[in-house]
């Protein structure tokens, strides 16, 4: 279907400068006059703009990082992270199409379980709690989770 040139779209730039400031993705209005010699067929554009472009001004904000957060765990399983992620678009080869993760905050190890689903997050950190106390001698003291629904259950908060 051809675009009829009553429904055609019309940049709303106030000048032919403007115009080309956003065709050469917003070249620096100053180097625009040079264009003239370096590519055939463009205009001979002054360096008249309506102050500062819009597009420049976001890319020039800046973003302030996080302040830094040395509240790391004293030992072994004192805090431990979990999430869930999915339901996968696709699932594994075994059916799978969740995983939880189980991060310690001290060592950073991080534990992976395959689940088929949401309700296999109690029994996967059941399994994970027995492994990695048996291996460390030492008790989880703090699960720390984004409360999500598997993590509040009645089997959780009974357990």
């Amino acid at each position: 279907m051809a675009v009829q040139p009553s429904q055609a779209l019309v940049h709303e730039s106030h000048s032919l400068c403007e115009l080309w400031h956003h065709r050469f993705s917003h070249l620096h209005y100053r180097s625009l006059p040079a264009l003239r010699h370096m590519v055939s067929g463009v205009l001979d554009l002054l360096d008249e703009h309506e102050g500062v472009c819009m597009g420049f001004a976001i890319g020039k904000n800046s973003k302030h990082s996080f302040p830094s957060n040395d509240s790391r765990s004293k030992g072994i399983l004192d805090v431990v992270h979990s999430d869930v992620c999915g339901p996968m678009a696709v699932s594994s080869l075994g059916g799978y199409l969740y995983f939880t993760t189980f991060i310690d905050d001290f060592s950073r190890k991080t534990w992976i379980y395959f689940l088929k689903g949401k309700e296999e997050v109690f029994s996967k950190f059941k399994e994970f709690k027995t492994q990695v106390e048996n291996l460390t001698n030492r008790k989880i003291k703090v699960l720390r989770s984004n409360n999500g629904g598997e993590y509040t259950s009645k089997d959780f908060n009974n357990f």
